[in-house]
């Protein structure tokens, strides 16, 4: 993990405000939240990736998050399991506050930062 994806309870003194937080929602998994600022994001369990979700169900580079002040986009690079938005499987698509997201067993939930 780089400090831009750091959990939210970290004790890092990186300054740049997030545009979005990224929170997963599994209750049996330990909570984790990201802070997300205008940049690109890879997801998988790779620890090449920033962000990391451990576990077999996650390609090793199962997906590109695209963050910048106007919109968040996210993308599918030819995963497995593939990626479900809102319970639909997809393979690009725009985001919104709101959205939740399923990466393998990992369920997350998009929340915008207002300012």
């Amino acid at each position: 993990m780089d400090n831009e994806t750091t959990p939210l309870d970290s004790s890092s003194s990186y300054a740049v405000e997030p545009v979005y937080i990224l929170s997963l929602l599994n209750n049996e998994l330990m909570s984790f939240s990201w802070k997300l600022i205008n940049k690109d994001y890879n997801i998988g369990r790779s620890s090449e990736n920033n962000i990391i979700l451990d576990d077999i169900t996650v390609s090793r580079k199962h997906a590109l998050l695209s963050v910048s002040n106007e919109n968040i986009k996210i993308i599918d690079n030819n995963s497995t399991n593939g990626i479900y938005l809102n319970n639909e499987i997809i393979s690009d698509s725009q985001l919104k506050s709101g959205d939740k997201i399923q990466i393998g067993k990992y369920l997350l939930l998009l929340t915008e930062v207002k300012k």
